[in-house]
């Protein structure tokens, strides 16, 4: 099998118009193993305390929403903001019942319909990658929503950081240069520090975080952007055709290695 082969790799579809594939797109990344770990990382700089105000951004299905109202308990708020329908109607659904202070709405990261200073966290998760639009911009709308001595914990990939264990470094080279390429911010990951200073943080911190990409889940992540960057002439089918038969034979083989860097930055909003 190739990945190019779509009769026998069904979900590779376009998230934006299929919302079951971004939904089961979304929970299968959150169960990859680095994912996993790195909730805990960002939970832990995010030190929240009963009684505060958080806002997730590209809060997805809401599961770390939930996780938030936990923490703060019912005097405190948490609001969780996506810019897809469906995605928040599916948060909402899975927090029916639940009885946590938690809040979903569609919304613009680009421009947030909240008061400023209402907030005393904001936590942004694999979103600026994909955002349609200056990344800064929501890092500026996120300094606006916190209130001073508020903070700002944020995670995106850097998507040339992506490692592929291929014998064909050349090829291999071009192909990650083009999935780089095929994400609107995919070099987000190494400009949130400058971001994050940029939009008027303080104490701004950051820490790489690897994520290893098992093979299935590899092929929902690349395969739809290699098979659009064959009319680029980056690479030809035959090349492409080449190598995902190798990646299929050292997945047999049980020798199979990706994975993808990412960056978790912090700044904080200055006391007057």
């Amino acid at each position: 099998m190739t990945m190019l082969d779509e009769t026998e790799l069904p979900l590779v579809v376009s998230p934006a118009s299929d919302h079951g594939f971004a939904l089961r797109f979304l929970d299968a990344g959150n169960a990859l193993p680095g994912i996993r770990a790195l909730k805990p990382l960002m939970l832990e700089q995010l030190a929240l305390r009963r009684g505060m105000h958080v806002l997730e951004l590209g809060c997805g299905a809401g599961d770390d929403v939930r996780a938030f109202a936990r923490r703060v308990g019912p005097e405190g708020r948490v609001v969780g903001i996506d810019a897809s329908p469906p995605m928040v109607a599916e948060a909402a659904r899975r927090t029916a019942g639940r009885n946590l202070a938690v809040e979903f709405a569609v919304g613009d990261a680009l421009a947030l319909e909240l008061e400023p200073g209402s907030f005393d966290r904001v936590r942004i998760e694999r979103l600026l990658m994909h955002v349609a639009g200056d990344p800064a911009t929501v890092l500026r709308e996120s300094a606006r929503v916190l209130r001073p001595g508020g903070r700002a914990v944020v995670f995106d990939f850097d998507w040339d950081a992506l490692v592929i264990e291929g014998a064909d470094r050349e090829l291999t080279r071009r192909i990650v240069r083009s999935c780089s390429d095929a994400i609107r911010n995919g070099w987000v990951g190494r400009a949130l520090p400058r971001l994050l200073r940029g939009a008027g943080f303080a104490d701004v911190t950051a820490v790489p975080h690897g994520v290893a990409i098992p093979y299935d889940f590899f092929g929902w992540l690349v395969s739809s952007h290699l098979d659009e960057a064959l009319a680029t002439g980056l690479f030809t089918p035959q090349e492409l055709i080449a190598w995902w038969d190798e990646l299929d034979r050292a997945h047999a083989a049980g020798d199979f290695y990706a994975a993808l860097l990412g960056i978790v930055a912090t700044g904080t909003i200055a006391a007057p």
